[in-house]
């Protein structure tokens, strides 16, 4: 059997070969519609009814005769892991029996689905709701009897802690050990987690370690006979000791566009501090002199493409008008201007209680696809000095990038890929076209009973926030709980003390009060309840409705800021009416909002905030919701096409970088990414 590190190194070659051009673009692209055509939804949905009746027959089984019949799978799957035909029925219809025994869980047809579909490789849309987290544990479950480690990646480390302590039973009675990674999981206890059958962690902390088990690895070759050699005979071995993982083979993933799309080129960076001094210095002298220079005078903003134009010979006019002897950094004239341009970047495009917050005299990151505060990432090549400079918090040393992977990169290194998510067809054809994976749409174990009230656009953010505090009252007025979803810390604040003015009590979940997120999730259901959270509550949770809400109408969602992404958007969306329960959403947006102020012409954007104001009536209806949407439709198009260009640009370069050190020994594409 090949080892995990030459079956790492297949997958990856393959997945980074040259993308395919022309004809041959148009055939790979034909392919991946092919893959994703309902007859496979056909085929799956027959493979479970025929599981569901199984199961029906395993559930008479006495607990002796069942636990001889998973052992009889274990070998089965052992003896022969790659046939998943001979054994996929069987095996997950054994499972699910165990999940009513250990668990008090009867997977229904969606879940069956939905683990059938992983187990053979499709990325499947299952809508918020339906039994996720169950059906990954009956995938990872059946993949695991291989032998070969198999991950669960989670949106959290809530969320990896909760369900391998939850699902825990369930995995010991299918003879299996589950552990978890975390970000404050030792090294010891990494190892032992990875070296269980199933680990639950979360992307960064999984390419984390692949990254630190490289440095470890330094000197040795990437075949499996050297590394097996090594870790036998201990020869070679780095000194920080052993690999923690076992291997890239399984990877089940959980919310998985926002791993595969959202944070796909976000470089994960492991790094060492170098001595403190000339870097700090530089970035403390750059916005000294940022500080003085005016927008729109000095230099020109380019908001949509977030760049500043500016020529070289002004940026050296003003810095040259700040001298700091103590900083060789600053005596370099192109280090000075890239510096200056840096500071000028920081100020423009980096926004408090946005991209991030000041907590305990630290710039702490806020992850802007989930809400959630990021402690342990810092922004590259000077920037995060840059933005201590501004906020005049201690300046943080520099440090030497000792290795870095995109997680776009990363997952491309798993032999075996699959993930579940509430919104991935809008991304279908780029996930094809990146990792090879098809998708696949399950249907609802229910018909909704959701409840669109459309959209309502205002001209201004101060009358859309008194429209949401009217329908908030008129709603909180019958006892409806309501979630509003929002972009960012600062604005969550904003409205938040907005609606306390309009004698609203409200709970706020954002990355400064991210600590009460499980208990502000599991009470946004309850009577009365006014939740304000930013994307933290739209991903990986499941709010529950008291006893009595659904007569009063469920959950009220009420989106208070468009996304550039509309799968962002649904997944706030998704949160109302769960599992065939009632539920409404509203969107209420206004013409100030980033997304239309970033990515519309700004003559268009003005004449569509005149009109509606004239008007003095919202979007709410008729042509103004005509208009209204098509702007925030073209706004979404244009920030997406620009993520997508940004993504394949990363993509190329990498693969580039992979052919240009082709010569390397033993063929560098891996060493490269």
């Amino acid at each position: 059997m090949p080892t995990p590190t030459d079956r790492q190194r297949t997958v990856h070659e393959r997945r980074r070969a040259p993308r395919p051009r022309g004809l041959d673009a148009v055939s790979h692209h034909i392919l991946g519609w092919f893959k994703r055509a309902p007859r496979h939804l056909k085929k799956i949905k027959a493979s479970a009814e025929r599981m569901d009746q199984l199961r029906q027959q395993y559930a008479e089984l006495k607990d002796g005769t069942l636990n001889e019949r998973l052992v009889e799978m274990r070998q089965r799957r052992r003896a022969n892991p790659s046939d998943v035909d001979e054994t996929l029925e069987e095996g997950l219809a054994l499972l699910a029996v165990v999940a009513h025994r250990e668990l008090g869980l009867s997977p229904y047809g969606v879940q069956l689905m939905t683990s059938a579909a992983l187990a053979r490789g499709f990325l499947t849309e299952v809508e918020t709701g339906e039994g996720k987290t169950l059906a990954l544990a009956l995938t990872a479950a059946y993949q695991a009897w291989t032998g070969r480690p198999c991950h669960v990646i989670t949106a959290n480390d809530y969320l990896a802690g909760r369900d391998a302590e939850q699902l825990e039973a369930f995995y010991i009675r299918a003879g299996l050990s589950v552990g978890r990674v975390l970000g404050d999981t030792t090294d010891p206890d990494r190892r032992r987690a990875y070296g269980r059958a199933v680990t639950y962690t979360t992307a960064k902390e999984a390419a984390a370690d692949y990254l630190r088990d490289r440095l470890r690895m330094q000197g040795l070759e990437e075949s499996g006979a050297r590394l097996a050699l090594a870790q036998m005979t201990g020869a070679g071995r780095a000194p920080q000791g052993e690999p923690v993982q076992r291997g890239l083979y399984f990877a089940l993933i959980d919310e998985a566009d926002n791993a595969l799309i959202d944070e796909a080129v976000t470089p994960l960076i492991i790094s060492r501090a170098l001595p403190a001094g000339q870097l700090e210095n530089a970035c403390a002298a750059a916005w000294k002199v940022a500080e003085r220079m005016v927008s729109g005078v000095d230099y020109e903003v380019n908001r949509v493409r977030k760049g500043i134009e500016i020529e070289l010979e002004e940026l050296e006019k003003f810095a040259m008008e700040y001298e700091v002897p103590e900083a060789l950094l600053w005596a370099s004239p192109s280090r000075r201007a890239e510096l200056l341009r840096l500071a000028l970047e920081a100020r423009e495009f980096f926004k408090k209680d946005v991209q991030y917050v000041v907590e305990e005299g630290k710039v702490v990151i806020v992850d802007e696809a989930t809400g959630r505060p990021m402690p342990m990432r810092t922004w590259r090549q000077g920037l995060h000095q840059m933005m201590e400079a501004k906020e005049g918090v201690p300046l943080s040393g520099a440090s030497e990038t000792m290795a870095r992977v995109s997680f776009q990169s990363f997952f491309c290194k798993y032999e075996n890929l699959a993930g579940a998510s509430g919104t991935v067809k809008e991304v279908a054809a780029e996930i094809w076209r990146t990792y090879g994976l098809p998708t696949l749409t399950i249907p609802r174990h229910l018909p909704s009973q959701r409840q669109s009230l459309g959209w309502h656009f205002y001209p201004s953010r101060d009358a859309k926030n008194q429209a949401i505090a009217i329908e908030t009252k008129a709603r909180h007025a019958r006892g409806q709980p309501i979630l509003i979803g929002l972009r960012s810390v600062e604005t969550s604040e904003s409205l938040a003390e907005h609606l306390v003015g309009e004698g609203l009590n409200c709970h706020i979940l954002n990355a400064r009060r991210h600590k009460e997120e499980a208990m502000t999730v599991m009470q946004a259901g309850h009577r009365s309840r006014i939740t304000i959270a930013t994307n933290m509550a739209g991903r990986g949770t499941d709010i529950r409705l008291e006893a009595g809400v659904a007569d009063l109408g469920g959950l009220h969602v009420i989106a208070s800021e468009p996304h550039e992404s509309a799968r962002v958007d649904r997944q706030l969306f998704g949160r109302a009416a769960r599992q065939g329960d009632p539920g409404s959403v509203l969107a209420i947006y206004s013409g100030e909002d980033p997304l239309f102020v970033r990515f519309l012409p700004s003559v268009l954007r003005r004449f569509w905030v005149w009109t509606m104001a004239r008007r003095g009536v919202p979007g709410s209806s008729g042509m103004g919701s005509f208009l209204g949407k098509v702007m925030l439709r073209w706004a979404q198009y244009r920030a997406q096409s620009l993520a997508s260009k940004s993504r394949r640009q990363v993509m190329l370069a990498e693969a580039e970088i992979g052919r240009g050190l082709g010569f390397a020994k033993g063929g560098a594409r891996q060493k490269a990414s």
